[in-house]
């Protein structure tokens, strides 16, 4: 008996053969900021302890890429002179880069102890996130590679990179409130280079940042919804805010001061204003992620952060990693009592020249936060929000009621 079409029943061996003889690590969602309570990452030693453990024997032969996959520095809450400009320049992105590299000591002694150990076989690389578009000035690469104490292996690629048959982004620029101009990172303006920040940078930047004394710790709490209905101020004061903002200062900016910075386009209204109708506060970039791994045959696996939401799927032997976030974050319990530190997540893939071998996503046991350094209970910001949506006149009663109370229980003790 004859069998037909034999050849299409081949089975062709796999790309991938041999030994592995490189490892991608990487981090996404780090956050480090300025020390204090508002710093969504006090653990720089704990992370140096993961860095050096890539030292021991067992990766002999391996050559090693670290890469730190955006939002590595939060730059984005950083503040400059005690505010939040939107006008970023060279000398400001610097300022808050020393702030941020002093506070983190432990991160940048570890890196260039695993480069030297390592010798010429490693590499650091830093990709752009959206709390971090200030690493594209060449003055805070500068400083980056000056703490490292390495110009040679430490690498900057911008939004994305690509090692072999891996490939290596955020994925801000899949939200369109987050994306930012690749062709045009920098304005100039009266004289000066401006970084060319994303709609949503902006908005962030003159509205919910400076709230960080009351809300500092809420950004770091999930599922989001359900800290919006435990907490209905928050949710009061954010729409205040936006509302305000969105109805009457951007457009002032916009239309009347020229504002470089400010920009409009009909895809950021329709997204912003879906986002409004629903309060959805968690960007999803799964869609696009799954064409893009279905229609490119050149790429087999995707890493990327941004959602701080660990997650896997595959489409045949090509796959995404989503990495989640280092930074500290907590699920809630129903009544908002308990708050469970959320496992950190990064990646690993193993090449064979161009080819993946293998990857996989590596969970770590979250630390604990300093002490002090974050609220008792969700709800202890409340008084404080009331008395902020409170009418200016409705305050001053309230305080002269509360001070003419306070005069009678010391006159009847007395």
């Amino acid at each position: 008996m004859s069998i037909a079409h034999s050849s299409s029943r081949r089975i062709t061996p796999a790309r991938h053969s041999g030994a592995p003889d490189r490892l991608v690590v990487c981090f996404s969602d780090v956050e480090m900021g300025a020390g204090g309570p508002y710093d969504d990452f006090p653990h720089s030693a704990w992370l140096g302890d993961i860095l050096r453990a890539y030292t021991a024997s067992r990766y002999d032969g391996l050559a090693i890429d670290f890469v730190f996959n955006g939002d590595t520095f939060d730059l984005l809450k950083t503040s400059h002179e005690g505010a939040w400009p939107h006008h970023v320049t060279s000398d400001i992105a610097l300022a808050k880069m020393q702030r941020i590299a002093d506070a983190h000591p432990a991160f940048f002694e570890a890196l260039r102890a695993v480069l030297t150990a390592r010798g010429r076989g490693a590499n650091v690389h830093f990709v752009v996130g959206n709390h971090d578009p200030e690493i594209l000035f060449p003055a805070v690469q500068d400083l980056l590679r000056a703490r490292i104490g390495d110009r040679e292996r430490v690498h900057f690629p911008g939004l994305s990179m690509q090692i072999g048959r891996l490939h290596i982004e955020h994925g801000s620029q899949l939200d369109p409130l987050f994306r930012l101009d690749e062709s045009r990172p920098f304005l100039e303006h009266a004289g000066q280079t401006l970084l060319n920040l994303s709609w949503a940078s902006v908005a962030l930047l003159d509205v919910a940042i400076p709230l960080q004394p009351l809300l500092y710790h809420h950004d770091r709490l999930k599922p989001k919804a359900l800290v919006l209905q435990l907490v209905p101020e928050v949710r009061e004061l954010l729409t205040s805010a936006y509302w305000t903002y969105w109805t009457k200062d951007y457009w002032r900016d916009l239309f009347g001061a020229k504002n470089p910075v400010k920009t409009v386009s009909w895809t950021m209204l329709k997204e912003l204003v879906r986002r409004v109708a629903s309060f959805e506060v968690d960007v999803t970039m799964d869609d696009d992620l799954h064409e893009r791994m279905v229609a490119r045959d050149d790429i087999d696996v995707y890493m990327v952060g941004h959602q701080h939401e660990a997650g896997w799927w595959s489409y045949g032997l090509r796959k995404v990693l989503r990495t989640g976030a280092l930074r500290d974050e907590y699920m809630i319990s129903p009544r908002g009592d308990v708050q469970r530190p959320i496992n950190k997540v990064y990646a690993e893939a193993y090449l064979c020249g161009d080819e993946i071998v293998r990857s996989q996503l590596v969970e770590r046991v979250a630390p604990a936060r300093p002490p002090g350094t974050m609220p008792e209970s969700i709800f202890d910001c409340v008084p404080l929000i009331r008395e902020r949506l409170s009418p200016p006149d409705a305050r001053k009663q309230e305080k002269a009621l509360q001070a003419a109370q306070e005069d009678k229980e010391r006159g009847e003790r007395g």
